[in-house]
């Protein structure tokens, strides 16, 4: 069986509004900007990254209380933005978990 696990901490730049989906899924995107520092062949690197967290179902309403600038971390797995174009190559991040961390 494939592996597909992520665990991300960061800051919401931005939060979208709740949209439904044609099947009246609540559905909301979050914008969650990362920065750290890593260890790269053994020297430390300042890692940056910009990535869309997909809110699903019930977990738009565990975000309702977040707000820009809000640290967060968020467990979930890695898939494709889209099927079309420049999303077959973007990343979004599925949240299953989400917790504040301010």
């Amino acid at each position: 069986m494939e592996s597909n696990h992520c665990e991300l901490t960061g800051v919401i730049v931005t939060l979208e509004k709740v949209a439904l989906t044609p099947a009246g899924v609540p559905r909301q995107r979050i914008w969650l900007e990362h920065r750290s520092r890593q260890l790269e062949d053994g020297h430390p690197r300042e890692v940056q990254a910009r990535i869309a967290v997909i809110l699903a179902g019930g977990m738009t309403q565990q975000a309702a209380g977040l707000k820009e600038g809000q640290r967060i971390k968020v467990i979930g797995c890695l898939s494709r933005a889209g099927y079309k174009g420049d999303a077959r190559d973007r990343l979004q991040l599925l949240a299953q978990t989400l917790q504040s961390l301010n």
